[in-house]
């Protein structure tokens, strides 16, 4: 069993509240996963709440977990569905366990995107930028299809 280590879930205005639960098991069925930056129960910051909707007395449950402050995360928010709510809890396809592996999974693909970003072409900036100096010390113009320099 998985307890939660939050007492106080945070609710967002607007959106409908759940029954609550704050026990889960790696192996149950499991309809959604979703993290989400949210304001702290107290209103003091943001932090990253991973929710879990799991299925309790025939009902939706909600199960959250703190994960930390936001500014941590690179990703944004993730949505994970484990199942279909049309379909009874027996027939959804993933388990507890296995949405919380495919969101640690994804997390981790998602923060070596970001440090895989391209890197400026420092070598063909300097050249852009003589080349503009002297296209403005000599009063060229320039002309493009998304914008035009005129100079007199």
């Amino acid at each position: 069993m998985i307890e939660a280590n939050i007492d106080v879930q945070p609710v967002q205005l607007g959106h409908k509240s759940w029954p609550k639960t704050f026990t889960i098991d790696p192996d149950e069925r499991a309809l959604l996963l979703i993290e989400r930056n949210e304001n702290r129960p107290d209103y003091r910051g943001f932090r990253r709440y991973q929710t879990i909707f799991v299925s309790r007395n025939d009902a939706l449950a909600k199960y959250m977990e703190d994960m930390g402050p936001a500014e941590v995360f690179i990703s944004p928010g993730l949505d994970i569905p484990g199942g279909d709510p049309a379909l009874p809890e027996g027939q959804w396809l993933e388990t507890v366990g296995s949405l919380r592996e495919y969101a640690d999974q994804f997390r981790e693909w998602l923060t070596l995107q970001a440090h895989r970003r391209e890197a400026p072409d420092l070598i063909a900036g300097y050249h852009d930028d003589i080349d503009q100096e002297q296209r403005a010390s000599q009063h060229i113009s320039q002309f493009g299809p998304y914008h035009e320099v005129r100079r007199g």
